[in-house]
């Protein structure tokens, strides 16, 4: 009995390490074996996904920044002097509301009719006022040179000394010209063209010779 019980647990012993063994070896041949053409089709798709999603990304972060370089505009001056230098500087806000008021206040301009004269009398009384502030602000700075003890007003007088001093002329005449336009030459007639001339009086002396 006790020999027949040995062999029986000697029998169940190997019986179960058989079965560990061959469960093992099913387990490695199921890892051992290739991809099926289901899971590498799928794994290729994910692949050639990802790569057009990061290529279609780069163009639109390309597209964005060439937008932002092409149509960003640098910030408008608005001060007539640069607080840094202390020269003048080309205004925008001063140019917005001259043409704000041609444009709005005064319309179209047709030849003929009052709005071009409302716009010859608007651009002279500007040039005028701009001219006498730069007189002014001469005489300023000539007062603040022979008065070199007053601080305050040496630096107001050659601030103001920076404004363009200039002498205006406006002419009114007829003229005409030619241009060729689709193999045609145009010729074209302007009746009492207003032209406003503006030159420095430092130019000025020297051409006359003072």
């Amino acid at each position: 009995m006790a020999t027949l019980q040995a062999l029986k647990q000697r029998h169940f012993k190997s019986t179960a390490v058989f079965d560990t063994d061959h469960h093992d070896d099913i387990a490695n041949v199921k890892h051992a074996q290739p991809p099926s053409k289901v899971h590498s089709a799928f794994s290729s798709s994910n692949t050639i996904i990802r790569a057009w999603s990061a290529f279609v990304a780069f163009l639109a972060l390309l597209c964005l920044i060439t937008y932002q370089i092409h149509y960003t505009l640098p910030t408008p001056v608005h001060d007539l002097l640069n607080p840094a230098s202390g020269q003048v500087q080309f205004s925008e806000a001063n140019v917005r509301k001259v043409i704000r008021h041609l444009s709005e206040d005064i319309g179209y301009r047709v030849v003929g009719t009052a709005q071009e004269l409302e716009t010859k009398k608007y651009l002279v009384n500007e040039l005028l006022q701009l001219k006498e502030d730069a007189r002014i602000a001469g005489m300023k700075h000539q007062a603040g040179q022979r008065s070199a003890s007053s601080s305050s007003s040496g630096s107001s007088g050659s601030d103001l000394a920076l404004l363009p001093n200039f002498d205006m002329w406006v002419q009114v005449g007829d003229g005409s010209h030619r241009f060729d336009f689709m193999s045609k030459g145009k010729y074209t007639l302007s009746c009492l063209v207003s032209c406003f001339s503006l030159w420095g009086q430092k130019q000025m002396n020297m051409g006359s010779g003072k």
